[in-house]
């Protein structure tokens, strides 16, 4: 790769960062491309250089937060003695995710939450992002006697740390992430043992 079209690659994902951060922290349609032009220091000319519309821009976002759930379904896939080996793996990768970058944990829920009903081509990349997480934990459970509604609790166990993350960003200074997180394991072992 020349110097330009590494400049090009960084430009392009500094785009994508920014827009990450925006569309997580004020939604979609709040988020203009002027907005995203602006938090990094740019033209809204550059920005449509790169992108040719918000919703191209949006469809990358998705596939970033799609990637950002490759490590999590890797680790499930490993071989796991207990349902609470499993919880506390993910629990730890979630909250070095949430310190290094909290946009990467809650993105993905508010863009859920705010084009879930639109009919938007992009809610089913949303829903296959989470499907890779869930089909990944219902296999990683699934010779888990214990765990009766697998599907559910995957579902449940990403929604749930996401959900966190939103609260721990609306508490800090009251509680962080990591004691949420913690305290909701704690609920989902007692409620499986």
């Amino acid at each position: 790769m020349n110097k330009k079209e590494e400049k090009r690659k960084i430009t392009r994902q500094k785009i994508i960062d920014a827009a990450t951060h925006l569309f997580a922290r004020q939604g979609y349609h709040k988020t203009t491309m002027q907005e995203i032009a602006w938090q990094i220091s740019m033209t809204t000319g550059a920005i449509f250089h790169y992108f040719e519309s918000k919703r191209v821009l949006l469809d990358e976002v998705v596939k970033k937060h799609d990637q950002n759930m490759l490590p999590y379904v890797s680790f499930l896939s490993q071989a796991h003695s207990s349902y609470e080996s499993i919880l506390r793996g993910l629990v730890d990768m979630f909250i070095k995710q949430f310190q290094e970058n909290p946009d990467a944990i809650i993105g993905l829920t508010s863009l859920s939450a705010e084009l879930s009903e639109t009919g938007m081509p992009v809610v089913k990349n949303i829903q296959a992002a989470y499907d890779r997480f869930v089909n990944a934990f219902e296999a990683a459970v699934s010779s888990m006697p214990d765990t009766i509604h697998k599907r559910a609790a995957g579902i449940s166990v990403i929604a749930g740390i996401q959900g966190l993350a939103i609260q721990a960003l609306l508490r800090k200074g009251e509680i962080n992430f990591e004691e949420l997180v913690l305290g909701f394991i704690d609920t989902q072992l007692s409620m499986n043992g």
